[in-house]
This record gives C-alpha cells, structure tokens and sequence, in this order.
C-alpha cells in the first residue's frame, strides 16, 4: 500500500510529517535568504546553533517513548544487539573525536559544537539504560531449561 493513498494507516503519520518538514524547510530557505540580503549581522551563525539543539534535543525525545513501551510491555522484542553494539560504537567514536578537538581549538569550539557532542553523548546515555533494559528484560523471559535466548 501506498503511504499516501487514503487506505494506509501511515497516511494520517505521514501528511503531518511531510507538512512539519516542508514549513521547517522554507524556515530555513527564508532565514538563509534573508541572511543573504541582510549581511552579517543577521546571526546566521545564531540559527545554526538552534537548529543543531533543537534537531538533538527532539531525536533525543523521540527516543524516550520507546524506552516506556519496552517497560510497559517488560519486552525489548526485536533488538539486534549486533546493530545497537554498531550504532553504539559509531556515536561512542564520534563523539570521541569532537571532545578530542577541544584541547586543540579552545573554548569558543566548545561553545560553538556543543549540539553536536551533546546529539552521540546523550544517544550513548540512553543507549545505556536501552542495554540495562535488554538485560533486566533478557532474564525475566529465560526459559526455565536454563537455555538463554538468542
């Protein structure tokens, strides 16, 4: 089925979904054009920083719903460890390599990528407690053959 024929039940997600990007894309047309005409004084740089919180502040809350479902239904059903260990290391690395560069550059990159080093930090954290659920929940659904599931 088509996510955009009126049969799908991904039809009433998606509409507000393509509708919330599309104004967020002429937002940031508008500001950068504006910005262009404007000059410097603008704060280009300003919006940037927003941007970069608000998109990491929101992936962050996005995940916190999963993290209820897995404890209302005492279930992480579907979790590939493999891939969550992968995703787990890349943002692990990432922001590894941005906290290295402060040393080099000084405080002003601090303030300047701290979105940024807060997006892979704060997927770390609640990586964590994803983990400590796969675990606690892992050993509640442990047959009684002593057998652990894959």
């Amino acid at each position: 089925m088509n996510a955009f024929s009126g049969s799908s039940s991904l039809c009433c997600v998606s509409r507000p979904g393509i509708l919330i990007v599309s104004v967020l894309l002429f937002l940031v047309w508008f500001v950068v054009h504006e910005y262009s005409t404007l000059g410097n004084s603008f704060g280009l740089e300003t919006f940037g920083l927003l941007m970069g919180w608000g998109s990491s502040i929101n992936y962050h809350l996005s995940r916190l719903p999963q993290l209820w479902l897995n404890h209302k239904r005492k279930s992480v059903d579907g979790l590939s460890l493999a891939m969550f260990a992968i995703i787990f290391a890349a943002n692990a690395s990432y922001a590894a390599s941005l906290l290295s560069m402060i040393p080099v550059s000084g405080p002003k990159f601090f303030y300047k990528s701290a979105s940024y080093i807060y997006g892979p930090v704060g997927s770390i954290v609640i990586d964590v407690f994803v983990l400590i659920q796969f675990f606690s929940l892992r050993k509640a659904h442990t047959p009684s053959s002593g057998r652990i599931l894959p």
